[in-house]
């Protein structure tokens, strides 16, 4: 029995409708593209509701438009694949479909039959489109939202080839738009097949996208933390710059990336990291000028500011390069600056695409955040470099010497040239004769005057070690002192050198805190938690007093992440650490584990194991009526149309007590954890203590 297309038409234009608006939903905010795809939803309503006037309206309204409105809508749909895979692709492809259509319907308008065959060839080659768009130069294997994207393409792509068969075979006769049968039929039900699937697939595709996103910075917050950790141990500039490189590389496995050096004298570049890239393009980069138009390096390192090469083939500043860019199999080069603190260009990162690329948002973000990684490294080690070859010239320049050089007799000032007395900010006569100790803060003079006993006891050997000095006009000030064995005036002596390194030092308290801390929160991270729970637990056994580990994981954090996106959410996770903080002692460790999920340790709690649990159980309570109260967000609170959101979060709690003897901290840690699921699977927001046994 034959299709009734009339009721075929109420639901193509019932769920279009309705994908149409939940698509431009989702879309709002967190994906603008998607409304794309809710225009061309819209659009292909459009059609079917001039279709189904057909006879009640002029022909030109039902036919000719409503045609052009459902080509259009295919040309949304390529135009958000396209977008989606980010290919630039030219526009005509896309488009002149729907010009083609719009004037062949209007001519054709009174010859059903030939403008049956137009409509078919060119809807199933714009479906043909969106299909190949999916799979073209694909890296990856398709994921599910692409898969049912693509089989709705071909779905629609199928039926038109079927329907230009039937018809230039004479199997379908069409003289009204519910006449033909069962291909008509057929034909408008893989219409409706089709939206649903490209539909669906949309929404599937953008969750993908967000978890991926998600996972992604997890993997570049760990990333990051590894290349702090480098700094802060001191590893050589090189191993640095090869480790950003290939760190990128492994989170972004379609980039080739390179560090280009500015020489000293800023007029060329010299590869720095590039493992990458062919060693016939890296020879060919090295030395290179730098200047407005010399590729996207030499160019950025000469005006100092991003150069994104979308396409080498064709862009006016790798005409002296294109052939070498082509031979490595270069399609795209964007380059960012690497900047010192005070803004001077130290040379250039670049990551390379094998195709033409356009970038992302997230793109740039990942090559300004490179860049800017990259300088702290190169700073911190041209630093360090620099402090080395001062000392090896000091030694051989007194009194026009930068650092301060002093000779020092059981600790007793003999000598010291003009830097020294400018460092300390006291005259030769108020210094030289008396104990250098006396300068030194008291909380370093014990060690100072240990250093002086050490030196007398093996003269053959010297010594490095940082102090606090107190300045006459700077205040207290950290100064590292080398001091080397010799004689003076026939006694031995310590030939000593002096440099200010408070700025180093606070560099290096930041790398460590940025290594140890959470960046968003400011909290303690794991790392850290693991650390101070290991000393808890050390000391606990040594006094006999217990602790408690709570673990606590946010219960309605998601739909405000899924609703108002990542910058609110960003906003409550912030606001739950200030008020995890102001709710325990100063003794107490506050961590942020992960995603939505806090640590707090209990130290120092009794000696008596109910006491202490009642205390826990104290806190915790405390801790699930702060967290409880109203959540007043502002996202962009200094700029127009800011967003206020208000939202309520509770929490579950999973507590264990300690006192040193029990396990690792690890175990502890697995063990709270293991309570909190069970504070959920009560109901959450709620306490639970451990251990609970898992069901």
């Amino acid at each position: 029995m034959p299709l009734h297309t009339p009721t075929l038409f109420a639901v193509i234009i019932a769920v279009s409708v309705v994908l149409a608006a939940a698509i431009a939903y989702i879309g709002h905010r967190r994906h603008p593209d998607r409304y794309l795809w809710a225009s061309a939803l819209a659009l292909q309503a459009l059609a079917y509701s001039l279709y189904a006037v057909r006879g009640k309206a002029p022909d030109w309204l039902s036919v000719v438009v409503a045609n052009t409105a459902l080509s259009a809508s295919l040309a949304l749909y390529a135009q958000g694949v396209l977008r989606l895979r980010q290919l630039r692709w030219p526009a005509a492809w896309v488009w002149a479909p729907v010009l083609v259509v719009t004037a062949g319907f209007a001519v054709l308008i009174q010859q059903i039959d030939v403008r049956l065959m137009l409509g078919a060839t060119l809807f199933g080659a714009q479906n043909l489109l969106i299909a190949f768009a999916l799979l073209y130069r694909r890296q990856h294997p398709l994921s599910r939202g692409e898969s049912l994207m693509l089989m709705g393409a071909l779905v629609v792509t199928a039926l038109m080839l079927m329907r230009l068969w039937a018809t230039s075979s004479g199997r379908l006769a069409i003289l009204f738009v519910t006449d033909g049968g069962w291909i008509q039929g057929i034909t408008f039900l893989a219409g409706i097949t089709a939206t649903i699937a490209l539909a669906l697939g949309l929404i599937i595709v953008s969750e993908e996208q967000t978890e991926q996103s998600l996972q992604q910075s997890e993997r570049h917050l760990a990333f990051r933390n590894a290349i702090l950790e480098m700094l802060a141990r001191g590893t050589p500039i090189q191993s640095l710059l090869d480790a950003i490189v290939r760190g990128i590389e492994r989170l972004h496995p379609e980039m080739r990336c390179s560090i280009l050096l500015l020489d000293r004298q800023g007029k060329h570049l010299l590869v720095g990291a590039a493992p990458s890239l062919p060693d016939f393009y890296n020879a060919a980069v090295h030395g290179l000028a730098i200047g407005h138009g010399v590729g996207s390096c030499g160019t950025a390192a000469h005006s100092g500011t991003r150069v994104v090469v979308e396409d080498i083939a064709h862009h006016p500043y790798w005409v002296q390069f294109r052939e070498t860019a082509a031979q490595a199999g270069l399609g795209a080069c964007w380059s960012e600056p690497i900047l010192s603190s005070d803004q001077r260009v130290l040379g250039t990162f670049a990551i390379y695409h094998p195709t033409p690329h356009t970038p992302s948002a997230d793109d740039l973000s990942l090559i300004e955040q490179s860049a800017l990684l990259t300088g702290i490294a190169i700073e911190h080690s041209a630093a360090a470099q620099q402090l080395l070859e001062r000392e090896r010239h000091y030694r051989l320049l007194f009194e026009t010497a930068n650092e301060g050089i002093a000779v020092f007799q059981d600790g007793v000032l003999r000598l010291a040239n003009p830097r020294f007395f400018e460092l300390c900010g006291y005259t030769a006569e108020e210094t030289v004769g008396h104990p250098f100790a006396d300068l030194v803060h008291e909380d370093d003079r014990d060690r100072a005057m240990q250093s002086v006993r050490q030196r007398r006891g093996s003269p053959s050997s010297g010594q490095q070690m940082p102090l606090r000095v107190v300045t006459r006009d700077r205040g207290v000030r950290w100064f590292e002192v080398n001091g080397t064995p010799f004689e003076w005036q026939g006694q031995p002596a310590t030939l000593s050198f002096m440099n200010d390194i408070t700025e180093r030092r606070q560099l290096d308290e930041t790398i460590q805190r940025q290594a140890l801390h959470d960046s968003l929160t400011q909290l303690p991270n794991r790392r850290l938690l693991v650390h101070n729970l290991q000393l808890a637990m050390g000391a606990h056994k040594r006094n006999g007093l217990m602790g408690a580990l709570m673990f606590l994981d946010l219960d309605n954090f998601k739909p405000l992440n899924d609703t108002h996106g990542h910058g609110v959410g960003d906003l409550l996770l912030i606001e739950v650490a200030r008020r995890l903080r102001q709710s325990v002692r100063e003794i107490d460790t506050v961590a942020r584990f992960g995603g939505d999920e806090f640590v707090v340790l209990l130290s120092d709690l009794h000696t008596d194991r109910d006491t202490s649990t009642e205390d826990a159980r104290t806190v915790a309570h405390k801790l699930l009526r702060t967290l409880a109260e109203p959540y007043v967000l502002t996202e962009n609170p200094d700029e127009d149309g800011a967003k206020v959101v208000t939202h309520r979060c509770s929490a579950s709690i999973g507590v264990i007590l300690f006192n040193g003897d029990e396990v690792t901290a690890d175990e502890l840690i697995r063990q709270a954890d293991q309570a909190m699921y069970g504070a959920k699977q009560a109901g959450r927001n709620t306490v639970c203590f451990g251990p609970v046994t898992p069901a």
